[in-house]
């Protein structure tokens, strides 16, 4: 019997876009979403550990899906959401504060 895998699945997003061997595909993804064109275009990225670490005791620790730094030291990070909850802005806002 065949099983669908869904690529919405925070272990398989991760193992399709941010690992190491798979790599061109998570360019052509930035590439895309970002809407790069020729000399703009992602050339290269460094994929980083997607912890966000804590800086007080008392924080919490937050992961992104991908985390990857590109060849112009831009910061890129990903985060895939299958649902909208009531905290999903606070929680984007302190994400992209954190790099």
């Amino acid at each position: 019997m065949k099983k669908i895998i869904k690529p919405t699945v925070d272990c398989v997003f991760k193992a399709i876009l941010g690992s190491e061997e798979n790599k061109p595909l998570l360019i052509n993804f930035l590439n895309a979403v970002l809407g790069l064109l020729n000399r703009q275009k992602i050339k290269d990225v460094h994929i980083l550990t997607p912890y966000n670490d804590k800086e007080f005791q008392h924080d919490k620790l937050s992961i992104i899906d991908i985390k990857a730094i590109d060849e112009r030291g831009n910061f890129h990070q990903i985060d895939v959401q299958i649902s909208v909850y009531q905290w999903l802005a606070e929680r984007m806002l302190f994400n992209w504060a954190s790099i």
